[in-house]
């Protein structure tokens, strides 16, 4: 009885060892972590190698493949932790274990630590390791140099200002997608920039609501977006073109070409979308950034006569509308390495770009040159901590007041992939030179209609700027240096030539200044002229605004020179016929503001009579506040309309 229990028993428990699956060795759960890892499912590997170190606590290789995904998947204090835990239990393993720890170092603002690790990966004898990744060392050693110089330069950084804490740009601007690249409209209404969130890279556009806000990004359309990869694209100062990158289309010379459009901003219409003729190679060309007059265009190559991998090149506009030959901008600002994503700044002297080749905070950073007097670019400086950050940043902007950059980073607090950020920047890494912005609106006096086609010719000190054509709504758009003086001239065919002069002083946090024109017709000129007729002259209208602070009235010298030159500009001052209107801003109440305005133009009036202009050519008004949008040192001026009878 007993012996019949006993088979039974030992029956029972052969059959239920073989109902259960053997446990898998610590070596098999390794074999299957990497299996999963080389077919990008990290999930599974970090699951199959944490049951590898539980079974085998001593399991080095399984320690380092550990840190290796973590590393992939971004969760960096995991990686960290795996590689310390190598290095205690064979230090020997790998000695590529030691460039990849550096660089997880770097990740956590560690430099010192990565510092150390970089240099135990410098100076070991790959002799001494079990495993040989000679593949792996090859890549490594072709980026050892410049991350040492990146550790001592982080250790040892300048220091730049203050600089604020990123913030990722709000609503869906970011995705879980890469989203990089980012451009800036000239008036900072509108930025573009590149996602892959559809499938292929495309060009979005985020545009603010009249709160300042941005909105929810759209497709710029299919005119430029296709089933191809389209990036970096750039507005004209006017916003009438756009130049982007193309790659992989029908036309393309090299894998990425250079293109131009007309843009429609008041319908959203893109079109006659071609090539920059004279821009392109047979290799990579792309992200454009055209100079705010309209005349220089900086782009990234990998064409011959580079440096290194991309970089940065500069083409000047001809006579003939195409693009000269590009020159290289040298070695202070190329490298052996990447120099990417080119912001030449309204000033046209303050170059931002991206790089991996420079020492740095990370993979790639963001950094600002000055073109010098001497044609040469100054070293580039790194835009600091903030800005950058021991991650990849990938393309940056600055918003017209100087006073933000906007860039794109693969930080792990972001979505997903590269993410857009704005950070303050401090006033040494702002633009060398502060711009205002003229927004300028032409109408039709008698009907209100914008007058396209319309010449604007701009003067500062007796000098001519430019000449420039208002589009179809009646626009000119121009970027000056702020604190000058201006003079500017607009013609049409049919209407009173207009000549206006304004001192033009970007405020706080405002760099856009809007003036409204309005022509007034004469009556269109006849096509044919008689031989022995005189053409009739045409009335000239002159006019200045001058600007007041918070509750003043009094003119100072250099309004008072103003005045005086816009004068001298008729030949004939007894003949002129003048308008003289005060305003004032909404601080205090009605009454003060509106006396104040009268004041204003009062006082005015008090000097143009004391240049000899007399009582019965003036007319005086003050018409207290200006009941509009705009911004409060706006509206506390004199306007002076001029016109000879």
């Amino acid at each position: 009885m007993k012996a019949i229990h006993l088979l039974f028993l030992l029956l029972f428990c052969s059959l239920s060892l073989r109902g259960q699956p053997l446990r898998k060795s610590a070596k098999e759960h390794m074999e299957d972590a990497e299996y999963y890892f080389n077919n990008a499912k990290y999930e599974a590997a970090t699951a199959s190698l944490k049951q590898a170190v539980k079974q085998k606590p001593n399991f080095a290789a399984a320690q380092r493949l550990l840190g290796v995904v973590a590393k992939e998947t971004g969760d960096y204090e995991t990686a960290r932790m795996a590689y310390e835990r190598l290095f205690k239990q064979n230090p020997l393993l790998s000695r590529a274990a030691y460039f990849e720890a550096a660089e997880l170092q770097m990740k956590a603002y560690n430099y010192i630590k990565a510092l150390e690790y970089f240099e135990l990966y410098k100076y070991a004898d790959p002799k001494n390791y079990s495993i040989k990744e000679e593949g792996a060392a090859r890549n490594y050693d072709a980026y050892l140099d410049r991350n040492i110089k990146s550790c001592e330069y982080a250790i040892e950084m300048e220091y730049t200002g203050s600089t604020g804490k990123a913030e990722l740009l709000p609503g869906m601007a970011n995705s879980k997608f890469d989203e990089f690249l980012p451009t800036l409209r000239a008036n900072g209404d509108m930025l573009l920039y590149t996602s892959n969130r559809s499938g292929d890279e495309d060009i979005l556009m985020l545009r603010k609501n009249d709160k300042g806000e941005w909105k929810s990004p759209k497709s710029i359309g299919p005119a430029i977006n296709t089933p191809y990869n389209e990036g970096m694209a750039k507005f004209t100062v006017c916003g009438r073109r756009i130049f982007f990158a193309a790659c992989a289309w029908e036309n393309v010379q090299g894998g990425c070409d250079i293109y131009v459009a007309e843009y429609d901003s008041e319908n959203e219409i893109v079109d006659s979308v071609g090539p920059a003729v004279g821009l392109n190679s047979e290799a990579w060309d792309s992200q454009p950034s055209i100079s705010c007059d309209g005349y220089k265009m900086y782009f990234v190559s990998t064409r011959e006569g580079g440096f290194g991998g991309s970089d940065i090149w500069v083409s000047d506009l001809m006579a003939n509308g195409r693009w000269g030959v590009p020159e290289n901008l040298g070695p202070k600002i190329n490298t052996e390495g990447d120099e990417e994503a080119p912001f030449i700044a309204p000033d046209g002297q303050t170059l931002y770009f991206v790089s991996d080749g420079h020492p740095g905070l990370g993979e790639a950073d963001a950094f600002r040159t000055l073109l010098l007097e001497n044609g040469e670019w100054s070293r580039p400086v790194n835009m600091g901590e903030g800005v950058n950050s021991p991650f990849r940043e990938a393309g940056i902007v600055v918003s017209p007041d100087g006073e933000y950059a906007y860039f794109s980073s693969d930080r792990p607090e972001g979505k997903g992939g590269l993410d857009l950020y704005s950070c303050h920047i401090p006033a040494a890494m702002a633009p060398a030179v502060e711009h205002v912005f003229l927004d300028g609106y032409l109408y039709d006096e008698a009907s209100s209609e914008p007058l396209a086609g319309a010449r604007v010719r701009l003067r500062n000190e007796g000098e001519n700027i430019g000449i420039f054509e208002t589009d179809k709504a009646g626009r000119f758009f121009l970027c000056l240096p702020s604190g000058a003086s201006y003079s500017y001239i607009i013609s049409k065919e049919g209407y009173d030539n207009f000549i206006g002069a304004d001192y033009f002083e970007r405020a706080a946090g405002e760099a856009i200044k809007r003036i409204d024109v309005q022509l007034s017709p004469n009556g269109k000129l006849p096509e044919e002229e008689p031989v022995m007729a005189e053409p009739p002259k045409p009335r000239l209208r002159k006019n200045l605004s001058v600007y007041f602070e918070t509750g003043k009235y009094d003119l100072s010298e250099l309004q008072k020179e103003q005045i005086q030159k816009l004068l001298e500009q008729f030949e004939d001052p007894e003949n002129l016929k003048i308008q003289v209107t005060g305003f004032a801003d909404d601080v205090g109440d009605k009454e003060f503001n509106l006396s104040l305005s009268q004041k204003r133009a009062g006082y005015v009036t008090k000097f143009m009579k004391e240049l000899g202009i007399t009582s019965a050519q003036i007319t005086t008004d003050g018409r207290g506040v200006i009941e509009s949008n705009m911004a409060k040192h706006q509206k506390r001026k004199v306007e002076i309309i001029i016109l000879n009878r």
